[in-house]
């Protein structure tokens, strides 16, 4: 192809240079009396010109239709194609990111849900030993004081015998000194054990 395309240019440049010099030859004298304005505005030269400007739009054309458009078409399609892919990619991406934040919540939601049931368990365990810690305190309590309101009793019941045995002591005494008459303390005890009965 590009044999041809330049076999091409040759031969119309050598055509064109051929049809110049004949169009110089047979306009000569014309051409010399108007050779001092602008070349590109001489009639005579307007079909060179025509021939050349189809050419080069020609050649300009083959050669952006064969080689600069398709690189232009396939930079464009490739980066269609890669924008594709990375938007795919996104979207693909976006799907898992979706689905690990759904499993994240429902996890979250699960650990939740058993830690709040971890903590009511918990609660009523602690409640429910609190509560046997106290009953058994109270139980224990109640037993030691039963066992010291009985020592207190004993204990008073035991001052009250020594305070008898005292008071029959001194009334032995007493009577033995004022009346002179001498008692027995065993009398003298039961008198005064009756009397803190009756009181």
């Amino acid at each position: 192809m590009k044999k041809l395309a330049l076999s091409s240019f040759l031969m119309l440049s050598y055509v064109s240079h051929a049809y110049a010099g004949k169009a110089e030859h047979v306009h000569g004298a014309h051409h010399t009396e108007s050779s001092g304005g602008l070349p590109q505005l001489d009639p005579s030269s307007f079909t060179n010109q025509t021939f050349w400007l189809v050419l080069i739009f020609v050649a300009i054309y083959l050669f952006f239709s064969r080689k600069s458009l398709p690189d232009i078409s396939n930079v464009v399609e490739n980066r269609g194609e890669r924008i594709k892919n990375d938007l795919d990619s996104a979207a693909v991406l976006k799907d898992e990111v979706a689905s690990l934040q759904a499993s994240y919540e429902e996890s979250l939601n699960v650990t939740r849900a058993k830690s709040a049931l971890l903590f009511k368990e918990i609660e009523g365990d602690i409640k429910s030993k609190t509560e046997e810690y106290s009953k058994d305190f109270q139980d224990h309590s109640s037993s030691k004081i039963s066992e010291l309101e009985a020592n207190i009793e004993k204990a008073m019941a035991s001052a009250m015998d020594d305070m008898n045995d005292i008071a029959a002591d001194v009334a032995v005494s007493a009577a033995e000194k004022i009346i002179g008459v001498r008692t027995d303390v065993k009398s003298v005890k039961d008198v005064i054990s009756s009397i803190n009965k009756a009181a």
